[in-house]
């Protein structure tokens, strides 16, 4: 949490927050939290005095927790913000260049409240990432109770290396079981309404699903779009005679448009699980399991002539880099980045062989660094 002072001087009593969300050349998204409802009014101020003032109302319906949205941000600008006139050093961002050509974004899963896990945020914050993707058991909640799984989102946002990093740096996430509901599970979970409303709530996505249905969302920064799938939700909800889905069918559509209207060099596809059956023993939530999906997705990047695609994904509490064999169907293989565990909790089971594997380390608190770097008709990217 931020320091005592700051907040004791935030008349609304600001309890968590604030976490930059969605941050484009022209706008951002910038969530917060107050102990009661109240009214709040955010001044975003760039480094020419432009300053914007959004209000906006936190409402017990939402655990008094918002996401303002703040639009006609000039680009390429260092902006400073403030919350009904109380700043912090840590309360700046920079927009997106117009012409936006490089990043260096992280990727983790699997962190808690401890200091391994502060570690991480505190090292991602000295590398000046461009923005951090969570891919789940971010928090751990293992219940889908709705105060619960509210309070466990809430504690996680406060711990204070992570409230520094997210407060200048963008934030995406999506989910895995422990932050879904419960160890291994899939779409059938009991509840699972009660685990998507607090992450709504709680999460400055750009968007959460369609219909009310799923997480799923995307972003893009310099030649990278990364695609953040759901593999939770829709598992296992079709009917029993069928294979059993992974992504659903209105995933599965917004994931062919999606592609198909990517211009980015590097699509990057990222989940919680991990996209091989390379697991330890008795291990059901992974890719692997679901065979007809997985050919589904291979398909589905041929069809769309997808190039740079690259997998990443995480849960196993291991650190692994897969090449897959896919040279016939799409004209070279894909390379999967597995990264776990931010935390200290290394599963050695988990080193499971693999015909591809090109690297596999336990370390405790690691996380992955995508950089990517467009000059022209030329792009690199490094894992």
């Amino acid at each position: 949490m931020l320091a005592a002072a700051v907040l004791g001087a935030i008349a609304t009593t600001l309890d968590a927050g604030p976490v930059l969300g969605d941050l484009t050349s022209s706008s951002v998204r910038i969530w917060l939290r107050t102990a009661t409802p109240a009214k709040v009014v955010l001044h975003v101020t760039d480094d020419s005095g432009m300053s914007l003032a959004v209000p906006a109302e936190t409402r017990a319906q939402h655990d008094n927790t918002v996401t303002l949205h703040v639009d006609g941000l000039p680009s390429d600008a260092r902006c400073t913000y403030t919350i009904d006139g109380t700043a912090h050093e840590d309360w700046w961002f920079r927009t997106r260049p117009e012409h936006d050509t490089a990043c260096r974004i992280a990727f983790g899963s699997c962190a808690n409240e401890q200091e391994g896990s502060a570690s991480v945020w505190n090292r991602m914050n000295a590398l000046d990432i461009s923005a951090l993707v969570l891919l789940g058991d971010t928090p751990y909640i293992d219940t889908t109770d709705l105060a619960t799984q509210r309070a466990r989102h809430r504690t996680f946002a406060t711990v204070p290396a992570f409230a520094r990093l997210v407060a200048h740096t963008p934030l995406y996430a999506t989910w895995d079981d422990h932050d879904f509901g419960l160890n291994d599970t899939d779409g059938r979970l009991e509840g699972k309404e009660n685990s998507r409303r607090a992450f709504d709530e709680y999460r400055p996505n750009p968007t959460c699903g369609e219909h009310g249905q799923g997480i799923y969302t995307s972003f893009r920064q310099g030649p990278v779009e990364v695609f953040l799938l759901d593999t939770r939700w829709f598992a296992r909800t079709q009917a029993e005679d069928e294979p059993p889905t992974l992504l659903g069918a209105s995933q599965w559509a917004w994931l062919e448009r999606s592609l198909r209207g990517s211009t980015a060099p590097f699509k990057v596809l990222a989940c919680g699980m991990v996209f091989n059956g390379a697991v330890r023993p008795g291990k059901t939530d992974c890719w692997g399991a679901y065979p007809a999906e997985y050919a589904r997705l291979i398909d589905l990047l041929a069809r769309t002539e997808t190039t740079g695609a690259v997998l990443v994904s995480g849960d196993v509490h291991w650190s692994r880099a897969i090449r897959h064999d896919t040279s016939d169907t799409l004209g070279t293989d894909l390379i999967e980045f597995v990264t776990s565990p931010i935390h200290e909790h290394l599963i050695k089971a988990a080193d499971a062989p693999h015909p591809g594997l090109v690297f596999s380390a336990g370390e405790v608190n690691s996380f992955l660094v995508i950089e990517a770097r467009q000059d022209g008709d030329s792009a690199s990217l490094t894992a």
